[in-house]
């Protein structure tokens, strides 16, 4: 006996059994053809991303009811069990792999942080290491410029001083001569 929406209603006799309620892309199978499981086949290559496969939502209908725990038909149908089995793996393994990726992209950051600070830290040292050897270079100039201006100075007082020898020997030979000469003259005018 049915009731007007067409639910049985509990009696002595059991229900008749129901036709499996199937997705319209295994309805088109006849039941007589051989039905294989999908395959599903996870790729790590570079041209099967996940980002490239569009989110319209479609695939998540699956797993929404299966994370919610409501299923009508996974008693009923083995298929359907796997499929919603695969699909539950599938967004598992993808939640899995942006939680991985959030976080390689997180420690990546990281490290160009610190090789900036790294690369900001050895550039630093480079260049207070090149001003110190400027600095030294020009000390260094320093002192050499006074060994020349001290050499230079010692040379033009020996030179001075050999003048002014030469010159006291010159007049002292020339008051010599002087002297001789206002003696002969002397002696001529007496």
């Amino acid at each position: 006996m049915t009731t007007s929406n067409g639910r049985f209603l509990h009696t002595d006799h059991p229900p008749p059994p129901t036709p499996p309620v199937l997705p319209p892309w295994l309805a088109s199978f006849s039941s007589t053809q051989t039905i294989r499981p999908p395959s599903v086949n996870l790729s790590l290559s570079p041209w099967s991303q996940p980002d490239a496969i569009p989110d319209n939502g479609s695939h998540s209908s699956i797993s929404t009811f299966a994370c919610h725990g409501f299923n009508p038909l996974v008693g009923e149908n083995p298929l359907l069990s796997e499929l919603m089995e695969c699909c539950k793996e599938l967004e598992e393994g993808q939640q899995s792999w942006v939680a991985h990726k959030k976080e390689a992209e997180w420690r990546l950051k990281r490290v160009e942080l610190q090789l900036e600070s790294e690369k900001a830290r050895r550039r630093k040292e480079k260049m207070e290491d090149i001003e110190a050897k400027v600095r030294a270079l020009r000390e260094e100039q320093r002192a050499c410029l006074d060994r020349i201006e001290a050499e230079y100075r010692e040379q033009l007082a020996g030179l001075r001083r050999e003048a002014e020898a030469k010159e006291h020997k010159l007049a002292e030979q020339w008051a010599a001569k002087h002297s001789r000469l206002t003696k002969f003259l002397k002696r001529m005018g007496t």
